[in-house]
């Protein structure tokens, strides 16, 4: 039988498919047993005669050979049968080609005993998403098979089959009536679709762990950079690695245990590394430096700053070391194959490690020199350069320059693309400084303005009780700003409710004293240690001078911050002031903010306003860290209402930062005029009750929500959203005085 096919020609009349069949039929005689190859003829010459062309005989001659040895007999009959009964013969023809094409990367992630599970989720798919106009046959093709066929690499690769189906469901639960959208999200590209699949990856998602992640930064360095997480499956960057620019760590969205070290750690190693170069590493000109100096040079740069954030922190030698791989030292052969790699990992570990394995005389040379340099307690990345020039005179081979580079276990994971370290004059030929990033102007369009990535916060579906996963996009941006002195104004216009106001807040300051001992200079004498330091004296020993006592305040310990709406609606002019709602918010929060500053409490002021859940604006006015100064008043006095109100995603955002306050009280004051809305929402309840969940994740962080409402109508929705903790404002005129009091009876 085997004899007979091998040289027999197909039953068909498409002269390509006999070329495809004669070029493919020694190899499944190779792989096929002989039950398989009569199923591999048969199907062949029966979808070349259903009347779809050459191009289904084509596509299955091709991976057939494959799939029939990955799941044997039997199984080409089957993958035929299904793709004629339940594809040809539905409006799906046009996807019996992705169908047979997927088997190439079907049979390289799934088991031998899977094939009816993957047959199985192909027409799940099918049957939920081919649908009729009146109900009675179908009429439409599936507007999303095409497009999950061509991800099903990424799907097997990432997600176990509970985990598709998870993925699929959710994209049938919102767009089952939306071809377009369904589309989208089945090509996987869409937020909403990537953030799903991300939700069932094997891993441990970033975003789960970015508070401690943050915490770790922060305890360590005393700096507060933001991240910005990057999918190399989704972002097409197979090689791309993380680095820090512009005050924003770019870093992979999900890690998974690596050699024993799990994902939490791994993200403090990089981040650990990062923050390193960020502090140690200064520029070096890179455009006289071949690209194998500038390699080798990385290696002593990246070794020099975990050395000298290793003596701050010897722990992270622990860290950076377990992940650091070892390999034989003549693993390499260096007539056939590039060693540059083998050679740089080599010399990696053993810069870091005392005890590495290695013998080679030039490695043990130069980590003598790197330790030297490291000893004399003074280097730079200037030595760096030096150290790897050295070394690559010294190693340097005829076969560095073969096409076959050894790579096998030469990746460090943690470590960056070392752009920190490099300056290339070349991009700045045009520029007076190359040193110095040139301004933007500030009458450049605000549009074209760049801003770091934004934030995806999930939000609340009330109908099906669940979240949509990075639903809304949020953008942070340094509020615009004008002349200071209109607010100067506006403290003048209210000179009477300040003085009442400096009253209340005489009270307010904390009045309670606290003792501090051992004072060289101080308001009291302590006298036990002032006797202890005669009795030392007349004992002929060094009396302790720290003899007097002082005393300090006790501090309010509170962390507040002032969340206002500016979506369009505060245009409206209030009855016969002849004032808009945000000219009147404008002089509330001025004289919020001078009392909160005369209180010394910790106090951020924000902004938001929405285009849609893919715009959803938070605009920084005055931060935590800043004081009550012109820069602010600048900032606010530049306040601009527009666009809607998607008040869950900015509340979630605003949390991120309270949460980071160290604070016994965090107190969060929204202030708006109405309800959450925006354009893409046409349910009325959908945003309420999403803010409502937003509430709710504040408080159970120990945050305490207060919402002060302008709208009138409010009764109907606030208490919904905030319970108890809210007040309303009928009298919009009064917003100046209620306000401030509002807050210091918030904060006795």
């Amino acid at each position: 039988m085997t004899e007979e096919i091998l040289y027999q020609p197909l039953d068909c009349s498409f002269e390509s498919v006999q070329e495809v069949f004669s070029l493919n039929i020694e190899q499944a005689t190779e792989r096929l047993s002989e039950e398989s190859l009569s199923e591999y003829y048969k199907g062949a010459e029966f979808l070349s005669k259903i009347g779809q062309g050459d191009k289904l005989s084509i596509a299955f001659l091709k991976t057939m050979p494959w799939a029939g040895e990955h799941f044997g007999d039997s199984s080409i009959k089957k993958i035929v049968d299904f793709a004629y009964n339940k594809i040809c013969r539905t409006p799906n023809k046009p996807a019996v080609e992705g169908f047979l094409d997927s088997f190439i990367v079907v049979v390289e992630h799934i088991n031998k005993d899977q094939l009816d599970e993957y047959l199985d989720l192909i027409e799940y798919h099918l049957s939920e998403t081919t649908f009729s106009i009146h109900g009675i046959h179908d009429t439409h093709a599936s507007p999303s098979l095409k497009a999950m066929l061509g991800n099903m690499r990424l799907l097997l690769e990432q997600l176990e089959f509970n985990g598709i189906y998870e993925w699929i469901n959710y994209g049938l639960r919102y767009f089952r009536d939306h071809p377009e959208r369904q589309e989208e999200y089945f090509s996987l590209s869409t937020a909403d679709s990537k953030a799903v699949f991300q939700r069932q990856r094997k891993g441990l998602l970033f975003s789960d762990i970015e508070r401690p992640i943050n915490m770790f930064q922060r305890s360590l360095w005393k700096t507060d950079f933001m991240y910005a997480p990057y999918s190399p499956d989704f972002e097409k960057l197979e090689h791309f690695h993380p680095y820090l620019e512009d005050d924003v760590i770019r870093l992979p969205d999900i890690y998974e245990e690596l050699n024993g070290v799990n994902a939490c750690r791994r993200y403090m190693a990089l981040v650990a590394h990062l923050i390193a170069h960020h502090q140690f590493t200064t520029k070096i000109v890179a455009d006289n430096v071949s690209p194998q100096q500038r390699f080798f040079t990385e290696v002593f740069e990246d070794a020099r700053v975990e050395y000298l954030a290793i003596q701050e922190y010897p722990g992270l030698k622990r860290l950076w070391l377990s992940l650091i791989p070892i390999v034989d030292e003549f693993d390499c052969d260096d007539t056939q194959q590039s060693c540059l790699r083998h050679r740089a990992i080599m010399l990696t570990r053993a810069l870091i490690d005392d005890n590495h394995p290695y013998k080679n005389p030039i490695i043990l040379e130069y980590v003598e020199k790197f330790k030297a340099l490291m000893a004399k307690g003074v280097s730079t990345s200037s030595d760096s350069l030096s150290l790897g020039l050295g070394y690559l005179i010294k190693t340097r081979n005829a076969s560095d320059a073969l096409g076959k580079i050894y790579f096998k276990n030469t990746e460090v994971t943690y470590r960056d693309d070392n752009r920190s370290i490099w300056l290339f004059i070349e991009e700045f030929d045009e520029e007076d400084n190359i040193f110095e990033h040139q301004k933007k102007s500030e009458d450049e369009d605000e549009d074209q303005v760049e801003v770091i990535p934004p934030h995806y916060y999930d939000e609340w579906d009330y109908a099906h009780e669940s979240y949509k996963p990075d639903w809304a996009a949020v953008y942070e941006r340094l509020h615009t700003h004008t002349d200071a002195s209109k607010i100067d104004r506006i403290l003048e216009k209210h000179s009477a409710l300040v003085k009442q106001l400096k009253k209340v807040l005489d009270l307010l300051k904390p009045q309670n004293k606290k003792r501090i001992r051992y004072q060289e200079e101080g308001a009291e004498l302590d006298l036990d240690i002032a006797l202890r330091s005669v009795i030392d004296i007349k004992n002929g020993t060094q009396p302790d001078t720290r003899i007097n006592v002082d005393f300090e305040h006790d501090s309010r310990s509170v962390s507040v911050l002032l969340l206002l709406d500016l979506s369009q609606s505060l245009n409206e002019v209030v009855g016969n002031t002849g004032q808009t709602i945000l000219e009147l918010s404008q002089e509330a929060v001025s004289l919020l903010a001078w009392a909160v500053e005369q209180l010394g409490d910790n106090f951020a002021i924000a902004g938001f306003n929405s285009d849609t859940r893919q715009k959803v604006m938070y605009y920084h006015i005055k931060g935590y860290s800043e004081h009550w100064d012109d820069a602010v008043k600048s900032r606010l006095a530049d306040l601009k209402a527009e666009l809607s109100t998607r008040m869950g995603a900015a509340i979630r955002h605003g949390a991120h930062y309270l949460d980071m306050q160290q604070s016994d009280k965090k107190l969060m004051l929204i202030l708006t005029d109405g309800e959450p809305a925006d354009i893409d929402m046409h349910d009325p309840k959908a945003l309420i009750q999403d803010t409502h969940k937003a509430v709710q994740e504040v408080q159970q962080k120990g945050m305490y929500p207060y919402c002060i409402s302008l709208d009138k109508k409010a009764d109907e929705y606030i208490s919904d959203i905030f319970g108890s903790h809210y007040s309303v404002i009928d009298r919009i005129e009064s917003l100046p005085k209620e306000l401030p009091q509002l807050f210091l009876s918030l904060t006795k």
